[in-house]
Order: C-alpha cells, then sequence, then structure tokens
C-alpha cells in the first residue's frame, strides 16, 4: 500500500529545503570571500612586501609589521633554504604560516607571515556557518510546521469531513474567501447534484417496478386462467404456460430492480443454488433460437451455492446468455459453471474493438447494429455484478465470436 503523503509534510520539507539552498549558498559565497582574502590580502601583502624590503629600501623602512619577518640568504632558517621560489605553507614552532621565496640580483630571501591568528579566525567562522546552517534547518522546520499547521490546518479539517461524510451544509470551509472555500462550496454543491441525481433514479427504479407490478400480475392471473381453459389445444396451452412463466419472471426481476436501487448493504441475501437457476435461464431463452442452427449447451460439475440475491443473479446471467442468443446465428452457445466462475461462450458476431472500449457503458452499441436492443443490457449486467460484489470480463478467444466470465467470490481456480 502507498504510504500516505500530507500536503502539511511537503511544505515543512519545501522550507527547510529552501533553508538548506540558502544558507549552502551563503556557505559557498563564504569560502570563496575566504579563498580570495587568502590571496589577496595574504599572498598579495607577501609579494609587495618582498618587492619592497627587496631592494635598497629594505634598510630605509622603520617600521614593518609585527607579523612579517624579512630574511636574506644566510638568515634564512636551514629547513626554508631548500625550498623552491614561490609561496609555500610551512609550520613554525606548531604555528602554521605562509612563507615566500625569491631571488633579488642573485640574492636569494624570504619573507614568513605567521598565519595562525588568521586560521584561528578562519575556523571560528567556519563553525559560526556550521552553527548557522544547523539553526536556520531547525528555524525552518520549526517556523515550516507553524506555517503549514496554521496554513494547512482548514484543508485537513475539509479533507477529514469528506473522508468521514458530512450533513448538507456542515461542510468546514463554506464561509471563507479563499480557495479553501471555493473547494468547499464546489465539493458541497457536487455532493447535492450527486444526491440529487441518486434520489431521481431510486425514486424512478421504485415508481417503474410499482407501476409494472400490476399489468404483471394481470397477465400472470390471465396466463393462467387461459392454461386451465385450454386443455384441448396442448400446443396454445404450451403458449399460455410460457406467457405466464416469463411474465412471473420479469414479476420477480422487476422485484430486483427495485431491490438494485438499495444500498447493498441492506439487500437481503440467501443460499442461491447456481445449477438450478442457471438451467432455468437457458431454458428460458432457448425459443430465441427457432430456426437457428445453434447448439445451446450447459454444463456443470458440482453444483454452486453462494449468497445473494436470486432475483438479481437472474438478470445477470439471463442477459449474458439472451445476448448470446440473438447475436448468434449459427455454431453453438456453450454456458458453463465452475466452482468459482461462469462462463458463457458463443460463435455470433463478436463485439467490435471500437465497442469493447466501452463495453459496460450505457446505450453503447455498435454502429452497425440492426438489433432492437437499447444498449443498455451489459451495463444492467455490470452494475448487478458490481451490487453482488462480484466481477464481470471479456476474455479473448480464438474464432468469431465472444467469451463473458462472472467471477464468483471464490478463491478456487478451474477452467472450462
Amino acid at each position: 500500500m502507498k504510504k500516505r503523503e500530507s500536503i502539511r509534510g511537503r511544505l515543512v520539507a519545501a522550507s527547510v529545503l529552501l533553508a538548506a539552498i540558502i544558507i549552502a549558498f551563503f556557505g559557498a559565497v563564504s569560502v570563496l570571500v575566504n579563498l580570495t582574502i587568502k590571496h589577496e590580502f595574504i599572498d598579495q601583502r607577501l609579494s609587495s612586501s618582498a618587492e619592497l624590503w627587496a631592494g635598497e629600501a629594505f634598510n630605509k623602512i622603520s617600521s614593518k609589521p609585527t607579523e612579517l619577518e624579512f630574511f636574506r640568504e644566510a638568515d634564512i632558517p636551514a629547513e626554508f633554504r631548500s625550498l623552491a621560489a614561490g609561496v609555500h605553507t610551512v609550520t613554525i614552532n606548531g604555528r602554521s604560516a605562509r612563507i615566500l621565496i625569491a631571488e633579488d640580483r642573485g640574492e636569494r630571501y624570504a619573507v614568513i607571515d605567521d598565519r595562525s591568528d588568521y586560521l584561528s579566525i578562519e575556523f571560528i567562522s567556519m563553525i559560526a556557518v556550521g552553527v548557522s546552517f544547523l539553526a536556520a534547518i531547525i528555524l525552518a522546520v520549526i517556523i515550516g510546521r507553524a506555517n503549514a499547521s496554521r496554513v494547512i490546518l482548514p484543508l485537513t479539517k475539509l479533507a477529514k469531513a469528506v473522508e468521514e461524510g458530512w450533513a448538507s451544509g456542515k461542510l468546514p470551509g463554506l464561509e471563507a474567501t479563499d480557495e479553501i472555500g471555493i473547494l468547499a462550496r464546489a465539493i458541497e454543491d457536487r455532493n447535492e447534484r450527486l444526491l440529487s441525481a441518486l434520489r431521481r433514479e431510486r425514486y424512478f427504479t421504485a415508481d417503474v417496478s410499482h407501476e409494472l407490478r400490476t399489468p404483471l400480475t394481470i397477465m400472470i392471473g390471465s396466463a393462467e386462467v387461459l392454461h386451465s381453459r385450454l386443455r384441448e389445444h396442448p400446443e396454445l396451452q404450451l403458449m399460455a404456460e410460457r406467457i405466464r412463466r416469463n411474465a412471473s419472471a420479469t414479476a420477480l426481476q422487476v422485484g430486483a430492480l427495485l431491490r438494485l436501487a438499495q444500498s447493498p448493504e441492506s439487500s437481503l441475501r440467501s443460499t442461491v443454488s447456481l445449477r438450478n437457476l442457471i438451467a432455468q435461464e437457458v431454458d428460458r431463452y432457448r425459443p430465441l433460437l427457432r430456426g437457428k442452427q445453434v447448439d445451446l449447451t450447459f454444463t456443470s460439475g458440482a453444483d454452486v451455492e453462494v449468497e445473494a440475491v436470486p432475483e438479481l443473479v437472474s438478470i445477470a446471467v439471463g442477459n449474458l446468455i439472451r445476448n448470446a442468443c440473438q447475436y448468434t446465428n449459427e455454431g453453438r452457445i456453450e454456458v458453463c459453471l465452475l466452482s468459482n466462475q461462469i462462463t458463457i461462450r458463443d460463435t455470433g458476431l463478436g463485439i467490435p474493438q471500437k465497442v469493447r472500449e466501452r463495453l459496460f457503458d450505457r446505450f453503447n452499441r455498435g454502429e452497425e447494429d440492426s438489433s432492437s436492443g437499447t444498449g443498455i443490457g451489459l451495463s444492467i449486467v455490470k452494475r448487478v455484478v458490481n451490487y453482488l460484489g462480484w466481477e464481470i470480463t471479456l476474455d479473448p478467444v480464438t474464432g468469431p465470436g465472444c467469451l463473458f466470465t462472472i467471477h464468483l467470490p471464490d478463491n478456487a481456480q478451474a477452467t472450462c
């Protein structure tokens, strides 16, 4: 699971980074200034002093810098006589010094500058820079946390309210005039629109379901009367029975749609025998294949029982079988029940790639689709499967047709 990052932490990190960059910049500048001072004021002073003292003017100078010492030929300390001409860093009695070796009219001379005091100052300045760096970082953390808490607190409250849910009109920040207020009002407005759309959808589903129950009940009663009066006409009695059975199934599905308008948590589930349910759906849609050279088969191993809403399972499986029967003109349709999935494989027209990209969208139909379908069958199947906590996929196949797989809530894997 990806670690959650907070805006507050990122603001503090940005403050620390900014402080580090600024201190690093000034530290680099201080080092550069230090090197420049060493070159310009120490080495240049050695050179200028050597040029001044090398001539006759040396004996006439009454006052010389106390930190500078001048030596000629034999007066040069023995340990420095072998040094080449130029500026060198040496140690004298444990103290650091800079020495300039030069020649004037064939005579060697040396100018020594005691650097110990300068090095002490340099060391102290470097410590000061380091302490300033640490102090700036600590101060940046404190200021960054304080500012982040002050700036992010309204956003944190808003995020917490959105995560935990809030009563309408109670979202924090609605009265604010800054960006937090704009965001809070936008979230509140979008939430109201979604709730309104959800209420309209549930009301519509409930109203349609309620209005359809009465005519379906009449159809079922009329079909039962016809069935009892057509005993001498078996072929007509069979049609009356088919009308009654389909009307009864439709009434059950209307009730299922009414349940679908409710939240999944509040739905009453029962143990469903999938083998019997799928067999009934296969028999229900088999008449759609009359006049077609299509073989519809249903195979299963052991029965599979799941906790679900039976009417919703019938809607999902029935829609897939009906689509296979409508779009398959020859070949076969194979419905298979395994311990962890239901598969519906056909050799029909198949689904164009353009339609596959939005397969489960409402009103999604192929451009060359000449059927009378509304384009909402698969979207209903997807909605039902999600409601049940299952999953549906369109799997690749070799040859014509398509293969739909409903994955059941079972960890076991099997193939058809």
